[in-house]
């Protein structure tokens, strides 16, 4: 599936094209502005063009200005296509259970965590800078949702970025944890649940959205894909540590994470 940047650049180029402008250059002249600027607009990996750039591009073109206006404002949003579904389920939800067998999750990162996992794809900076800050702005649930996170043990012991990030991600970690509103609870080493992958559940109103994407992203208020995954979050709470034990493994490693600095 095409992001909405890469939607945006195929409606700019063929509306340059359907409008008889055989070049970048040419549509450059009649705007009035640098060849690199109508290239680059599209070029998806290229940050999106300004307002004014689309607003000129519409009069020049004759495309209407309403879908590539949309679709700019959802390439800016620094979240996914098809994460978007989730995202809008998420942001009004009264609960909130997710299970992360690999790394802290999105709702409980630190913003120096949640950079340098997602440094390690190609992203321009711009890109990252939007990604990081979608990011955070979801941790405004918290307060309003009522939030459960399993981690497994290895996630607290994984480095990501450096020790002085780890030390900074258990110490926020630990502060969530002490919220009433957020129960975090660790798996330990040795029970072998939820091997195939982390998920998330946003629930309101008894409708439950979930979010799988252990071997595809798929977002979906499927009953009977809810059902099973309802129940495997169950099989891993029972296989977790008490939240009290939970919150001392996570101090544990912040102070291990600290000596390392």
């Amino acid at each position: 599936m095409a992001t909405a940047r890469e939607e945006l650049a195929n409606v700019l180029r063929q509306s340059r094209i359907d409008a008889g402008f055989g070049s970048h250059g040419a549509l450059a002249r009649k705007l009035n502005v640098s060849r690199p600027v109508v290239s680059r607009a599209e070029n998806a990996s290229h940050p999106v063009p300004s307002d004014a750039v689309l607003a000129a591009w519409a009069g020049a073109t004759g495309v209407g200005l309403d879908v590539p206006m949309e679709l700019a404002e959802r390439a800016k949003s620094g979240t996914p296509d098809w994460f978007m579904v989730y995202r809008q389920a998420e942001a009004v939800a009264d609960t909130l259970r997710c299970w992360s067998p690999v790394q802290v999750p999105g709702l409980l990162q630190a913003e120096s965590y949640a950079r340098a996992t997602l440094a390690v794809e190609p992203y321009t900076a711009e890109r990252l800078a939007e990604l990081v800050t979608a990011r955070m702005e979801r941790q405004a649930v918290i307060g309003r949702a009522y939030v459960t996170a399993i981690i497994d043990q290895h996630v607290l012991e994984r480095p990501i970025g450096s020790p002085a990030v780890m030390a900074e991600q258990c110490a926020h970690l630990g502060s969530m944890a002490e919220r009433a509103d957020v129960a975090l609870h660790v798996i330990p080493e040795g029970a072998n649940v939820g091997l195939w992958g982390g998920f998330d559940l946003a629930t309101r109103d008894n409708v439950t959205t979930v979010c799988l994407t252990a071997i595809e992203d798929i977002t979906s208020t499927a009953g009977k894909l809810v059902a099973k995954t309802m129940q495997a979050f169950e099989r891993m709470l029972g296989a977790a540590l008490p939240r009290v034990e939970s919150l001392d493994r996570v101090r544990v490693a912040e102070e291990t994470w600290n000596k390392q600095i």
